[in-house]
Protein backbone atom coordinates (compact mmCIF):
# COMPACT_ATOMS: atom_id res chain seq x y z
CA UNK A 1 0.00 0.00 0.00
CA UNK A 2 1.01 3.35 -1.13
CA UNK A 3 1.70 6.24 1.38
CA UNK A 4 -1.00 8.42 -0.66
CA UNK A 5 -3.39 5.30 -0.09
CA UNK A 6 -2.54 4.77 3.92
CA UNK A 7 -3.91 8.32 4.19
CA UNK A 8 -6.87 7.47 2.38
CA UNK A 9 -7.59 4.70 4.84
CA UNK A 10 -6.56 7.20 7.65
CA UNK A 11 -8.93 9.39 6.59
CA UNK A 12 -11.76 7.11 5.82
CA UNK A 13 -12.02 6.18 9.53
CA UNK A 14 -12.77 9.84 10.09
CA UNK A 15 -11.22 10.30 13.63
CA UNK A 16 -9.50 13.24 13.06
CA UNK A 17 -11.73 15.34 15.94
CA UNK A 18 -10.41 12.19 18.48
CA UNK A 19 -7.77 11.54 17.91
CA UNK A 20 -5.95 15.11 17.61
CA UNK A 21 -5.79 15.28 21.23
CA UNK A 22 -2.92 12.43 21.68
CA UNK A 23 0.26 12.22 20.77
CA UNK A 24 2.56 9.00 20.62
CA UNK A 25 5.94 8.14 19.08
CA UNK A 26 7.03 5.61 16.56
CA UNK A 27 11.04 4.64 16.72
CA UNK A 28 11.44 2.11 13.67
CA UNK A 29 14.28 -0.13 13.49
CA UNK A 30 17.76 1.25 12.72
CA UNK A 31 16.49 5.00 13.03
CA UNK A 32 18.68 7.10 15.99
CA UNK A 33 15.74 9.09 16.69
CA UNK A 34 12.04 8.48 17.28
CA UNK A 35 9.56 10.17 15.23
CA UNK A 36 6.55 11.59 16.99
CA UNK A 37 2.88 11.74 15.69
CA UNK A 38 1.08 15.39 15.99
CA UNK A 39 -2.51 15.54 13.87
CA UNK A 40 -3.19 18.75 12.68
CA UNK A 41 -6.75 18.98 11.05
CA UNK A 42 -7.42 22.09 8.60
CA UNK A 43 -10.46 23.38 7.11
CA UNK A 44 -8.40 25.44 4.28
CA UNK A 45 -9.92 23.62 0.90
CA UNK A 46 -8.27 21.11 -0.99
CA UNK A 47 -5.89 19.99 2.41
CA UNK A 48 -8.39 18.27 4.99
CA UNK A 49 -5.58 16.98 7.64
CA UNK A 50 -1.93 17.57 8.39
CA UNK A 51 0.18 14.05 9.81
CA UNK A 52 3.32 15.16 11.56
CA UNK A 53 5.83 12.72 12.20
CA UNK A 54 8.18 15.28 14.51
CA UNK A 55 12.20 14.03 14.37
CA UNK A 56 13.24 13.85 17.70
CA UNK A 57 12.88 14.43 21.37
CA UNK A 58 13.83 18.56 20.94
CA UNK A 59 12.06 18.83 17.97
CA UNK A 60 8.48 17.39 19.77
CA UNK A 61 8.96 19.51 22.68
CA UNK A 62 9.70 22.47 21.41
CA UNK A 63 6.66 22.17 18.85
CA UNK A 64 5.08 21.52 22.01
CA UNK A 65 6.17 24.61 24.04
CA UNK A 66 5.54 26.77 20.99
CA UNK A 67 1.61 25.38 20.80
CA UNK A 68 1.76 26.80 24.58
CA UNK A 69 3.23 30.50 23.99
CA UNK A 70 4.06 31.66 20.84
CA UNK A 71 6.53 33.71 21.50
CA UNK A 72 9.07 30.64 23.12
CA UNK A 73 12.40 30.07 21.34
CA UNK A 74 13.68 30.84 18.05
CA UNK A 75 10.90 29.27 16.02
CA UNK A 76 7.95 31.08 14.95
CA UNK A 77 5.69 28.70 12.29
CA UNK A 78 5.11 24.90 12.93
CA UNK A 79 6.99 24.60 9.04
CA UNK A 80 10.14 25.48 10.54
CA UNK A 81 10.81 22.53 12.67
CA UNK A 82 12.38 18.75 11.34
CA UNK A 83 9.82 16.75 10.42
CA UNK A 84 7.80 14.62 7.81
CA UNK A 85 4.54 15.75 7.07
CA UNK A 86 1.34 13.41 5.12
CA UNK A 87 -0.82 16.16 3.91
CA UNK A 88 -4.71 14.37 3.59
CA UNK A 89 -6.25 16.59 0.91
CA UNK A 90 -10.71 16.15 0.96
CA UNK A 91 -10.76 14.65 -2.54
CA UNK A 92 -8.94 11.61 -0.75
CA UNK A 93 -6.57 11.09 -3.62
CA UNK A 94 -3.39 12.51 -4.14
CA UNK A 95 -2.22 12.88 -0.55
CA UNK A 96 1.12 14.12 -0.77
CA UNK A 97 4.57 13.35 1.46
CA UNK A 98 7.55 16.00 2.14
CA UNK A 99 10.41 17.30 4.33
CA UNK A 100 10.29 19.91 6.58
CA UNK A 101 13.82 21.42 7.27
CA UNK A 102 14.80 24.31 9.69
CA UNK A 103 15.73 26.95 6.87
CA UNK A 104 14.51 24.97 3.58
CA UNK A 105 12.02 24.64 1.39
CA UNK A 106 9.63 21.55 2.01
CA UNK A 107 10.32 18.70 -0.65
CA UNK A 108 8.52 16.29 -1.74
CA UNK A 109 9.79 12.99 -0.12
CA UNK A 110 11.04 9.61 -2.67
CA UNK A 111 12.88 6.52 -2.16
CA UNK A 112 14.21 6.10 1.30
CA UNK A 113 12.49 8.66 3.53
CA UNK A 114 9.25 7.21 1.64
CA UNK A 115 9.82 3.98 2.45
CA UNK A 116 10.34 4.92 6.06
CA UNK A 117 7.70 7.16 6.21
CA UNK A 118 5.43 4.45 4.89
CA UNK A 119 5.98 2.31 7.55
CA UNK A 120 5.43 4.85 10.38
CA UNK A 121 2.18 5.84 9.09
CA UNK A 122 0.71 1.85 8.13
CA UNK A 123 1.30 2.27 12.04
CA UNK A 124 -0.55 5.96 12.41
CA UNK A 125 -3.13 4.01 10.94
CA UNK A 126 -3.30 0.72 13.31
CA UNK A 127 -3.06 3.30 16.50
CA UNK A 128 -5.85 5.25 15.34
CA UNK A 129 -8.17 1.88 14.99
CA UNK A 130 -6.70 1.03 17.99
CA UNK A 131 -7.85 4.30 19.61
CA UNK A 132 -11.31 4.23 18.38
CA UNK A 133 -12.10 1.12 20.41
CA UNK A 134 -9.78 2.44 23.52
CA UNK A 135 -9.45 6.33 23.62
CA UNK A 136 -7.10 6.07 26.68
CA UNK A 137 -4.42 3.72 25.09
CA UNK A 138 -2.39 6.60 23.79
CA UNK A 139 -1.77 7.47 27.89
CA UNK A 140 -1.22 4.16 28.79
CA UNK A 141 2.26 5.07 30.10
CA UNK A 142 1.58 8.67 31.59
CA UNK A 143 1.75 7.94 35.15
CA UNK A 144 5.38 6.45 34.38
CA UNK A 145 6.91 9.67 33.07
CA UNK A 146 6.79 7.84 29.50
CA UNK A 147 5.07 8.36 26.13
CA UNK A 148 3.12 5.06 24.20
CA UNK A 149 5.42 4.07 21.57
CA UNK A 150 5.17 1.95 19.03
CA UNK A 151 9.26 0.43 18.82
CA UNK A 152 9.86 -1.85 15.41
CA UNK A 153 12.06 -4.77 16.91
CA UNK A 154 15.22 -6.35 15.44
CA UNK A 155 12.51 -8.93 14.07
CA UNK A 156 10.45 -6.28 12.18
CA UNK A 157 7.71 -6.84 14.75
CA UNK A 158 6.28 -3.50 16.24
CA UNK A 159 5.34 -3.42 19.58
CA UNK A 160 4.22 -0.92 22.51
CA UNK A 161 6.70 0.25 24.83
CA UNK A 162 6.96 3.18 26.87
CA UNK A 163 9.20 5.98 25.95
CA UNK A 164 10.96 7.72 28.75
CA UNK A 165 10.20 11.67 28.80
CA UNK A 166 13.52 13.56 29.23
CA UNK A 167 13.85 16.60 30.63
CA UNK A 168 13.43 19.81 28.22
CA UNK A 169 16.73 21.83 27.64
CA UNK A 170 16.56 25.05 28.78
CA UNK A 171 16.32 27.42 26.20
CA UNK A 172 18.88 30.37 26.46
CA UNK A 173 19.83 33.31 24.95
CA UNK A 174 22.97 34.82 23.53
CA UNK A 175 23.12 38.04 22.31
CA UNK A 176 26.44 39.49 21.54
CA UNK A 177 27.00 43.28 19.60
CA UNK A 178 30.17 44.42 18.80
CA UNK A 179 31.17 46.70 21.43
CA UNK A 180 32.70 49.37 18.61
CA UNK A 181 29.09 49.37 17.31
CA UNK A 182 27.84 50.36 20.49
CA UNK A 183 30.73 53.12 21.16
CA UNK A 184 29.33 54.73 17.48
CA UNK A 185 26.02 54.51 18.21
CA UNK A 186 25.91 56.38 21.63
CA UNK A 187 27.23 59.44 19.76
CA UNK A 188 24.98 59.33 17.44
CA UNK A 189 22.34 61.81 16.60
CA UNK A 190 19.10 60.80 19.60
CA UNK A 191 15.49 61.60 17.47
CA UNK A 192 13.27 61.59 20.32
CA UNK A 193 10.15 61.84 17.78
CA UNK A 194 11.07 59.29 15.96
CA UNK A 195 9.02 55.59 16.43
CA UNK A 196 10.27 53.19 14.14
CA UNK A 197 7.62 49.18 13.63
CA UNK A 198 9.95 46.35 13.80
CA UNK A 199 9.84 42.73 13.38
CA UNK A 200 12.02 40.05 12.14
CA UNK A 201 10.24 37.09 10.57
CA UNK A 202 9.83 34.07 7.90
CA UNK A 203 8.18 35.22 4.30
CA UNK A 204 5.93 32.44 3.43
CA UNK A 205 6.47 31.21 0.02
CA UNK A 206 9.61 33.10 -0.84
CA UNK A 207 12.76 30.74 -1.50
CA UNK A 208 16.15 31.48 -3.00
CA UNK A 209 16.73 29.56 -6.66
CA UNK A 210 19.68 27.69 -5.70
CA UNK A 211 19.40 23.77 -5.98
CA UNK A 212 18.21 23.14 -3.18
CA UNK A 213 16.16 26.44 -2.09
CA UNK A 214 16.15 27.95 1.41
CA UNK A 215 13.56 30.09 3.18
CA UNK A 216 14.08 33.95 3.04
CA UNK A 217 13.67 35.63 6.53
CA UNK A 218 13.39 39.66 6.88
CA UNK A 219 14.00 41.96 9.16
CA UNK A 220 11.62 45.04 8.68
CA UNK A 221 11.03 48.18 9.90
CA UNK A 222 9.27 51.34 9.16
CA UNK A 223 8.34 54.67 10.09
CA UNK A 224 5.35 54.63 12.91
CA UNK A 225 4.15 57.91 11.02
CA UNK A 226 4.53 57.57 7.47
CA UNK A 227 4.79 53.58 6.80
CA UNK A 228 8.21 54.73 4.97
CA UNK A 229 10.40 51.27 5.26
CA UNK A 230 13.44 52.49 6.61
CA UNK A 231 14.98 48.82 7.44
CA UNK A 232 14.29 45.84 4.84
CA UNK A 233 17.00 43.11 5.29
CA UNK A 234 16.63 39.55 3.66
CA UNK A 235 19.02 36.79 5.00
CA UNK A 236 18.74 32.73 4.73
CA UNK A 237 19.26 30.28 7.44
CA UNK A 238 22.99 29.21 7.44
CA UNK A 239 23.25 25.46 8.23
CA UNK A 240 26.46 26.27 10.28
CA UNK A 241 24.59 28.49 12.73
CA UNK A 242 20.87 27.20 11.90
CA UNK A 243 17.98 29.46 12.87
CA UNK A 244 19.38 30.60 16.55
CA UNK A 245 22.06 33.00 15.00
CA UNK A 246 19.60 34.58 12.62
CA UNK A 247 17.67 35.60 15.69
CA UNK A 248 20.20 36.34 18.37
CA UNK A 249 22.26 38.64 15.01
CA UNK A 250 19.03 41.51 15.22
CA UNK A 251 20.15 43.21 17.09
CA UNK A 252 23.62 43.77 15.85
CA UNK A 253 22.04 44.15 12.36
CA UNK A 254 19.59 47.27 13.83
CA UNK A 255 22.71 48.83 15.34
CA UNK A 256 24.38 48.87 11.86
CA UNK A 257 21.31 50.59 10.49
CA UNK A 258 21.46 53.16 13.24
CA UNK A 259 25.04 54.15 12.37
CA UNK A 260 23.92 53.90 8.50
CA UNK A 261 21.06 56.47 8.93
CA UNK A 262 23.32 58.89 11.80
CA UNK A 263 20.65 58.97 14.17
CA UNK A 264 18.80 56.43 17.07
CA UNK A 265 14.63 56.59 17.03
CA UNK A 266 13.19 57.53 20.47
CA UNK A 267 10.79 54.25 20.15
CA UNK A 268 10.77 51.06 18.30
CA UNK A 269 7.44 49.19 18.60
CA UNK A 270 7.16 45.47 18.13
CA UNK A 271 4.68 42.94 17.66
CA UNK A 272 5.92 39.57 20.12
CA UNK A 273 7.69 38.84 23.32
CA UNK A 274 10.22 37.25 21.39
CA UNK A 275 10.79 40.25 19.47
CA UNK A 276 11.11 42.20 23.18
CA UNK A 277 13.38 39.66 24.80
CA UNK A 278 15.70 39.26 21.46
CA UNK A 279 16.01 43.43 21.58
CA UNK A 280 15.79 44.57 25.02
CA UNK A 281 19.59 44.05 25.72
CA UNK A 282 20.47 46.89 23.11
CA UNK A 283 18.39 49.15 25.77
CA UNK A 284 21.27 48.98 28.04
CA UNK A 285 23.86 50.22 26.10
CA UNK A 286 21.59 52.86 23.80
CA UNK A 287 18.67 54.78 25.39
CA UNK A 288 15.64 54.02 23.16
CA UNK A 289 11.87 53.05 24.44
CA UNK A 290 10.79 49.70 23.48
CA UNK A 291 6.86 48.94 23.28
CA UNK A 292 4.77 46.11 22.56
CA UNK A 293 1.16 46.19 20.08
CA UNK A 294 -0.88 43.94 19.17
CA UNK A 295 -1.26 45.41 15.79
CA UNK A 296 1.58 47.65 13.89
CA UNK A 297 -0.30 47.54 10.00
CA UNK A 298 1.98 49.91 8.65
CA UNK A 299 4.59 47.54 9.04
CA UNK A 300 2.76 44.77 7.78
CA UNK A 301 1.98 46.76 4.82
CA UNK A 302 6.12 46.98 4.54
CA UNK A 303 6.54 43.19 4.69
CA UNK A 304 3.80 42.83 1.70
CA UNK A 305 5.59 44.93 -0.52
CA UNK A 306 8.26 41.88 -0.44
CA UNK A 307 6.05 39.25 -2.09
Amino acid sequence: MTVSEIGSRIDSLDLWDKIRPYHWALKPRGTALPYFCVIMKCDIAPIKARILLLEGWKTFQDFMRLRLDRSFGFYSSPEEFNFYELVVLSNGEDNRLFRHETGYKPVEVRGAGEELCRKMLWEVLGMMMRVENDSQLPLKFATDRAIFARVEGADGIWRDEPLEVPVPQPHVERISIEANDVKQAKDLVFAPEEVLDLDFRIMPGLYTTESRPRCIYMLCATDAKTGERVIFDSLVISHETGLRRAWESVPQRVVKHMLARKRVPGEIRLLSQRMFRIMRPLCIHIPFKLSLHDKLPLLEKGFRSAL
